[in-house]
């Protein structure tokens, strides 16, 4: 084989290496992973001190337990002492998520969210949230003995979520200092928006904690929160404060966290 020969056997075969790879390529793609977007805290049970006009009315306990793609959030208020006299009954609130294993770089998609105070109480609420297409949300309830239904391109949530969504946030960017949300609520949209104020220590349980102070503020309200979040618990509350027209209304202090 002569020189001239031999250099287009060698051209040859490097081409045909070349579209061999690229077969290769083409066959087998290369994916490049999403940023999350979304972070659950662990399934747990955390319970909460109610305080009312600095008395104490009894205790909140919240179960988060996400398992084969179904988030569920409940929380249920016990009545306890004199306030047990005029509360017959636990007030329950139920959120359920959709948020399958395999698309977990997504945001869950709410499905429906329950709150109810007594059988037949006129404040109870019933929540559904129905994706229309990529963009539309549609949103039926009732509230008051009414029902109401409406479409939104804005992503929506109840207000039950909106410390798993600054937990979501946090754990995700721990330099996060400040974020809104649109919640469904008695039948309108309103906004949430919280801002990180800074680090504080908090007393748990003869313990010193590293916490977080954040405010929350809504939409044209007078009404307002302060929240102790944990840095070495996914963010959770150690103590809430609720606020309207600045006086102290409602104080939620943990008392005790399993996770699961």
């Amino acid at each position: 084989m002569d020189q001239q020969s031999a250099h287009y056997a060698m051209k040859s075969i490097i081409i045909k290496c070349v579209f061999f790879l690229m077969t290769l390529l083409l066959s087998h793609p290369v994916y490049s992973e999403a940023p999350a977007i979304f972070k659950l805290p662990p399934n747990h049970t955390s319970t909460y001190q109610l305080e009312k006009f600095n008395t104490d009315v009894g205790e909140m306990q919240n179960t988060l337990n996400y398992q084969n793609g179904i988030i569920r959030y409940s929380s249920i208020a016990k009545a306890k002492g004199l306030a047990a006299l005029f509360v017959s009954e636990d007030a329950t609130e139920v959120s359920l998520l959709s948020w399958p294993e395999n698309t977990s770089f997504t945001l869950p998609q709410q499905q429906s969210f329950n709150f109810i105070q007594e059988a037949g109480h006129k404040k109870n609420q019933h929540i559904t949230f129905k994706p229309i297409d990529t963009n539309q949300t549609l949103i039926e309830g009732s509230y008051k003995f009414k029902t109401y239904s409406f479409s939104s391109n804005k992503k929506l949530w109840s207000r039950q979520l909106l410390q798993l969504l600054i937990s979501s946030d946090l754990q995700l960017n721990p330099n996060t200092l400040s974020n809104s949300f649109f919640i469904v609520d008695k039948g309108l949209i309103k906004k949430y928006t919280y801002t990180v104020l800074g680090d504080e220590k908090f007393k748990y349980k003869n313990k010193t904690l590293a916490a977080l102070k954040i405010k929350i503020l809504r939409e044209n309200s007078t009404r307002m929160s302060y929240v102790w979040l944990s840095k070495t618990q996914f963010y959770l509350p150690l103590k809430i404060e609720h606020y309207k027209d600045n006086d102290l209304n409602v104080r939620m202090q943990l008392t005790q966290l399993k996770l699961k």
